[in-house]
């Protein structure tokens, strides 16, 4: 069905669209010279030099500079201001290169569009769509070109634009005319809180792009899924699909097609589990196609095809040189510049010239294009940013450089050189090198790469780099016979299995604060940076090292009521367990989570394979000492910890768990009837509060082993039960004082009768089939004194780690607010029988009868 429709996503208000006018100009700040911009960094560098742990630095302000000693690659024209660029003597960038030596395993990443509509049509025809595909239109020239090639494919489509309150009159009425000329089904979305998102986007990124590009693919991609439709069609170009897509696979040497696409499927679905409310099922179900990946089409070729093919494109007027459809883009443009020194589409650009796509003349034409100053100041005050080239911002756009003599907080580097400076002139960006490259005296700041910026995140994104990663060593060590028996029982499921932890902060958050504190936390405990690796055909560990970023998410709740938390903070868990990797990190993960007026979150996932109950205690106590030190400005100092991977390596292969003090061993097997089918299927909880067992204190482990086995032996009518058992409150090792994150509490086999345990042992056979966790007082997690709050969640329960269970029965106790309460998960079939035979209820009045015992 033709026709177009106006619509604004449900849960936001509907907005506005808005030309803003070019009369009434502001007068625009005065703008630095190279001069003055070399008087400011010599004044802050004269500060930072007085301060005794710093042997060296630089300060450039960026976005000034001398543009006649500017350097420039003499094949693609790139500056090398660009993060990264270096040239050879002849004066060809690293990235020119690169493309010379790798020039034809480059391009057999792209195809020919005959390629993609037969792999457009075959998911079409299998999923039974009335669409071949959804197209992005944004009534630029780009994606005209787009509509016009699919439909001359014969390819069903739809076309979908995103208004973002910022997109030319003309290239909207473009998707107007051109969707209705062709007969095509049209749908137009906005947001409400998009200039919000504009703001976060300029603040993480320094651009718009980022920001729009998010809202975007969230909402196209939820209607795909809605209309059924298993394509998105985008028009990138190809230099855009070569900077965005696949140029972290060339740095590591990755040019293969089928090794690169798996990995873009899995950064795509991180993508949008870590910054959306998107359900996972709506991102499995659409891929995405960018159609110059089949199209070698120049700029000059798409001109010349729609002055001759297109009655109703007009070039709208209105936009910047970058962008013909888009009047914000030239916001993005501006403060890049500003803030970065170098124009947000150098690289795309420049790939297209090195791909004979644009000659270095237009893409300089391009990129050096001047903006409307008055129209993007005028777009920053409308969405809060405040203007980078205005003086009370001057500290934007410095970047400190500096040599520590020793080790040295960064913290209080800045806030000893800021009691020396003005306010405006304190570097926002600081950088630990180990040199400043000099040449004959002179500072060599092209060497000086500014930190680039992230390309993802809105509401969960993430967090700036360290300043200094810990790197890995080669060293690798066997996998304990914990961590061995544990990924025997769960290989089918072993990537997602992380505990989540949610715990209450006191006042407004503070990511800085988190971001330091999970720094110490990762140098401090080896286990947490645990990696895997296959070894001729043996599993085995290594110290994967800090990493390039901090494992630290940030979670925007402050829009929601209340009453929708549960929901986002389910997703969040969910999204936070599938980043977990085992062989590439991270194994934890942590988000901090903004409520607005509203107590502010601290949400943890942890991988099961690297700490165990014991491990999180630790975690939790270092978490603790950390924040209080950080709150009162001192350093933070850590108790000394043993290093799991050391004592990995020194573990007899065969060395079997401690045996709890009072337990024998024995041997003996008793499974529930007619239940073998029920091992595969979805879990189900039963949740049973015991009465009468309100105080601090709870049954341990073995009188609520003994109340099951009684009750469930007395049902199957057999002497005793064979139980897996995991008791969270013992420590290992780590009760003889060792302060060690790291698996060391093994599952035990128990064999349980009437009369209570009657023995134990290291579960050396096949495991049994039912399982019981043991967690105690879940409150004391935390240490006396504890600046958090437990924040009790079913959403994010700290005693379960979901997923398939190799277990016909499960049951788990824990004690919350002082009382007992026991989670039973099975499959459906032995749900239904254990309810019919009310076997959780009188399981919990044995124990209310029995009493209690302190743990």
């Amino acid at each position: 069905m033709a026709g177009s429709i106006r619509w604004t996503a449900p849960h936001l208000r509907p907005t506005v669209t808005e030309t803003p006018s070019d009369q009434d100009t502001p007068p625009a700040a005065a703008e630095l010279g190279p001069e003055q911009a070399r008087l400011l960094e010599r004044e802050v560098e004269t500060a930072i030099m007085r301060q005794d742990g710093v042997a060296d630095c630089a300060v450039v302000f960026q976005g000034v500079g001398d543009d006649a000693g500017e350097r420039l690659c003499v094949r693609c024209g790139i500056t090398g201001r660009y993060p990264g660029i270096v040239f050879d003597g002849d004066g060809v960038c690293n990235l020119c290169g690169m493309y010379a030596g790798n020039r034809e395993r480059i391009h057999a990443y792209f195809g020919e569009p005959g390629d993609m509509v037969r792999h457009i049509k075959e998911r079409s025809r299998a999923r039974g769509s009335d669409y071949d595909c959804l197209l992005l239109f944004s009534g630029g020239k780009d994606s005209t070109y787009v509509l016009h090639q699919l439909v001359d494919l014969g390819l069903r489509v739809m076309t979908f634009t995103f208004d973002n309150g910022f997109i030319s009159k003309t290239a909207l009425n473009n998707v107007e005319e051109i969707t209705a000329e062709l007969g095509i089904e049209h749908l137009t979305m906005t947001r409400a809180d998009q200039n919000k998102i504009f703001l976060q986007s300029l603040e993480q990124h320094k651009s718009v792009c980022n920001g729009c590009f998010r809202s975007l693919l969230d909402l196209s991609t939820e209607l795909a899924h809605e209309r059924g439709i298993p394509t998105i069609v985008t028009g990138l170009s190809r230099g855009q699909i070569i900077d965005e897509r696949l140029s972290w696979f060339y740095q590591q040497g990755v040019f293969d097609p089928a090794e690169i696409e798996p990995k873009l499927a899995i950064g795509r679905r991180i993508y949008h589990q870590t910054g959306s409310a998107i359900a996972t099922a709506a991102v499995d179900s659409v891929e995405v196609v960018d159609y110059f990946r089949y199209s070698d089409v120049t700029k000059t070729g798409i001109r010349e095809f729609l002055q001759r093919r297109s009655s109703f494109w007009s070039q709208p007027q209105d936009t910047g040189f970058c962008s013909s459809n888009c009047m914000i883009n030239d916001v993005g443009v501006y403060v890049h510049n500003q803030e970065r020194g170098y124009h947000n589409y150098e690289a795309p650009t420049r790939w297209e010239v090195r791909v004979g796509h644009l000659e270095i003349a237009e893409a300089d034409e391009e990129l050096r294009a001047p903006v409307n100053t008055a129209r993007v100041k005028r777009m920053l005050a409308k969405i809060g940013y405040a203007d980078p080239a205005d003086r009370d911002r001057l500290g934007s756009r410095l970047v400190a450089y500096y040599v520590p003599r020793g080790p040295i907080d960064g913290d209080e580097l800045r806030a000893s050189v800021a009691g020396a400076l003005p306010d405006i002139l304190v570097p926002e960006q600081w950088v630990a090198v180990e040199e400043i490259p000099r040449a004959a005296g002179v500072v060599q700041r092209e060497a000086l790469a500014a930190p680039r910026p992230t390309r993802f995140g809105t509401d969960i994104g993430e967090e700036p780099e360290p300043p200094k990663p810990v790197l890995a060593g080669d060293l690798t060590v066997p996998l304990t016979p914990v961590q061995r028996d544990y990924l025997e029982r769960h290989s089918a499921d072993v990537e997602r299995r992380g505990r989540a932890l949610l715990l209450e902060l006191p006042g407004r958050p503070d990511a800085a604060r988190v971001r330091k504190v999970v720094l110490q936390l990762l140098l401090q405990h080896d286990a947490l940076r645990t990696r895997l690796l296959d070894r001729d055909g043996e599993r085995r560990q290594r110290d994967g090292g800090v990493g390039a970023a901090l494992p630290v998410l940030g979670l925007d709740l402050s829009r929601l009521e209340e009453a929708a938390e549960p929901g986002l903070l389910r997703a969040a868990v969910d999204r936070m367990r599938a980043r977990l990797s085992l062989t590439d990190g991270p194994v934890l993960q942590i988000a901090l989570a903004d409520r607005g007026s509203r107590p502010s979150w601290l949400l943890l996932v942890v991988h099961e394979l690297v700490a165990d109950t014991p491990s999180w205690r630790l975690i939790l106590d270092d978490l603790c000492t950390a924040w209080a030190q950080t709150e009162a400005g001192t350093p933070v100092e850590l108790p000394p910890a043993a290093s799991f991977l050391g004592a990995a390596a020194t573990m007899p292969e065969g060395a079997p768990a401690a045996v709890p003090a009072g337990w024998t061993a024995s041997a003996g097997d008793c499974i529930l009837p007619g239940c073998s089918a029920d091992a595969a299927g979805t879990p189900t909880r039963t949740r049973v509060v015991a009465p009468d067992l309100a105080g601090d204190g709870t049954p341990d482990a073995a009188r609520v082993l003994s109340a099951i086995a009684t009750v469930l032996t007395e049902w199957i009518g057999g002497e005793f039960i064979t139980i897996d058992v995991q008791d969270h409150t013992a420590g290992g090792d780590r009760d003889l004082g060792v302060r060690q994150v790291g698996p060391l509490t093994a599952v035990t086999k128990a064999i349980v009768s009437f009369d209570g345990p009657c023995g134990i042992a290291p579960r050396t056979s096949p495991a049994a089939r039912i399982r019981y966790d043991h967690f105690g007082d879940l409150s004391r997690l935390l240490p006396a004194g504890a600046p958090f709050r437990l924040a009790t969640r079913d959403e994010a329960d700290y005693t379960v780690a979901p997923t398939t269970r190799p277990y016909v029965l499960s049951v788990n106790a824990a004690v919350e607010d002082g009382r007992l309460r026991l989670d039973w998960w099975c499959g459906p079939k032995l749900h239904g029988l254990l309810r019919e035979a009310d076997i959780p209820r009188r399981v919990a009045e044995l124990l209310s009868r029995a009493g209690t015992e302190v743990t």
